[in-house]
């Protein structure tokens, strides 16, 4: 992971879901997405693409549907799987969060900016699920430019326990991100660092390593497979895993905050 090209500091943007979708400058914000996608474009907007569930979204959206005449490409979604994306900017209208991370692993695109996105209060007031957070690791990890809509909360720290933050940061220099967590020994070394970090009473929850494997260059797909790990081992699930670190590694963690 560390000789990868830094993705951090690409260009991000977002529009928030209304809470009570009563939404009245829902054209504003989109006409300030597409601005934003334009400007980075250098003004051609046949560099910019626009990711959508279906084209009939256009149908829906006439300032989209005036951007494609314009010359911006559609991508559509592949049975719920985002597919090929520009090199230039890409609007990605109404993502699910699994498609952020999609795009946080493809890494192909200039910029992103995602309209009508969700965070935890849309989840908390409109659903009544607390414990879903949309697309907050994705803003807490990238802190993009908020373009318009509610604004999604980020959080500061990203990991609050120093300890654990300490063991992230091992965990960067030693896995290879390109390849997600499907080698054994990445593996192994995620599932022993934080099952000794359980065993030493240190607590994380598995959306903040999502947001702190992204704001230290993770891949999305790894990223996610992280979040996954962690959500597994506070279940209480056992897992297989070769020890990849001494015993005494949460002290050194600890010595080093």
């Amino acid at each position: 992971m560390m000789f990868e090209e830094d993705w951090t500091t690409l260009p991000r943007a977002y529009v928030a879901l209304s809470h009570d979708y009563s939404y009245e400058d829902r054209d504003k914000d989109l006409a300030a997405t597409t601005a934003w996608c334009l400007a980075l474009a250098n003004g051609d907007a046949r560099l910019v693409g626009i990711q959508t569930g279906h084209k009939d979204d256009l149908d829906d959206e006439p300032l989209l549907a005036a951007f494609v005449a314009e010359g911006a490409k559609v991508y559509t979604d592949s049975r719920g799987k985002v597919g090929a994306l520009p090199s230039g900017p890409v609007l990605m209208y109404r993502p699910h969060a699994a498609h952020l991370w999609e795009v946080e692993t493809k890494r192909s695109t200039a910029a992103v900016a995602a309209y009508e996105i969700t965070g935890p209060e849309h989840h908390q007031r409109s659903i009544g699920t607390e414990e879903m957070v949309g697309c907050q690791p994705w803003v807490t990890a990238f802190k993009p430019i908020h373009l318009g809509g509610p604004t999604i909360k980020v959080k500061e720290p990203i990991l609050p326990d120093p300890v654990v933050a300490a063991a992230m940061d091992t965990f960067t220099d030693l896995i290879n991100s390109s390849s997600g967590l499907s080698d054994s020994r990445d593996r192994s070394t995620v599932l022993d660092g934080l099952t000794k970090l359980r065993k030493a009473n240190h607590h994380f929850d598995p959306e903040d390593l999502l947001a702190g494997a992204l704001a230290r260059n993770w891949r999305g797909d790894a990223a996610v497979q992280l979040k996954d790990l962690a959500a597994e081992i506070n279940a209480g699930k056992r897992k297989r895993f070769a020890e990849r670190f001494r015993p005494d590694i949460v002290d050194t963690w600890r010595k080093e905050v």
